[in-house]
């Protein structure tokens, strides 16, 4: 078995679909009824990627999207914080012989590690289920896109299980990444929001994909995945009321987002103004 081979078992188990592994614990069914954000991001991607398009991909992962855009395109660089993951993405374009390849150690929420970029480089950047591109801005060129899932997480999961605060959260304001992409001179081009249907066999199969370390996720809280002792009559519960014909079903809503990096005027009688905050 390969270094790559024994890697990617690791990191299944400990990270599964958050970093785009298969596992067995996966919903049996995902209706997506012929339209999901996976597609969608595909799609943008064929169509915004071209070669000789310079392409970011900031949370790169394991470097699965990261080998698919390579021979399509000059170059992409990967920028992810987690070291396990980034060793994958480096061994998988390795394997791949690819030579257009460039992989970056950092936290992209730290001004500091995106210096590691070159400035007015990028013609696209991709923000997989992946950190915003506020550090990032002086990397992109004048007329750069940007393309930027967000994962809105599994509607009244989190709530039933108690793993979230009953304020409302930044995320349920649909504007919210606009507005602060504004602030950026990054404009929309196109919003899409996603309800996807899980599937899970039964309450077992339900509890074992709830295990895993990023399922019970809401950020920007720490991981807090399924404990039997603790969370075994929220289960219960949940299942009594979401147990169909299919298996017990979760609502899964996702974003996906198009920018163009493009001057937002505030005030078009003066486009020089900008709000004082």
């Amino acid at each position: 078995m390969s270094k790559l081979s024994e890697l990617d078992q690791i990191l299944a188990r400990e990270y599964g679909a958050y970093a785009s592994y298969p596992t067995a614990v996966d919903p049996i069914l995902i209706e997506t009824y012929g339209d999901g954000p996976a597609e969608e991001i595909d799609r943008l991607l064929d169509r915004y990627a071209k070669t000789d398009s310079n392409v970011l991909d900031l949370g790169c992962g394991a470097g699965f999207t990261l080998c698919r855009l390579a021979p399509k395109v000059a170059s992409v660089w990967g920028f992810d914080q987690d070291e396990k993951l980034l060793t994958a993405a480096r061994l998988r374009a390795e394997k791949q012989g690819f030579s257009n390849v460039h992989f970056i150690y950092g936290n992209a929420a730290l001004a500091g590690d995106a210096d590691q970029l070159p400035d007015d480089f990028f013609d696209l950047v991709l923000s997989r289920r992946g950190p915003n591109v506020n550090h990032f801005i002086k990397k992109l060129k004048a007329e750069a896109f940007v393309i930027q899932e967000l994962f809105q997480g599994y509607l009244g999961l989190l709530e039933m299980f108690g793993r979230k605060s009953p304020l409302a959260d930044i995320g349920a304001n649909p504007r919210w990444l606009i507005d602060e992409y504004s602030w950026l001179d990054l404009f929309p081009v196109s919003v899409k929001e996603y309800y996807n249907e899980y599937y899970f066999r039964d309450i077992e199969h339900f509890a074992a994909y709830l295990s895993q370390k990023t399922s019970l996720y809401s950020w920007p809280m720490p991981p807090l995945p399924y404990e039997e002792s603790r969370d075994r009559a929220a289960l219960e519960l949940y299942a009594r009321y979401n147990t169909t014909p299919k298996g017990i079903r979760v609502v899964n809503v996702r974003k996906v987002y198009l920018f163009r990096r493009a001057r937002v005027q505030y005030a078009p009688v003066d486009p020089g103004v900008k709000p004082d905050l």
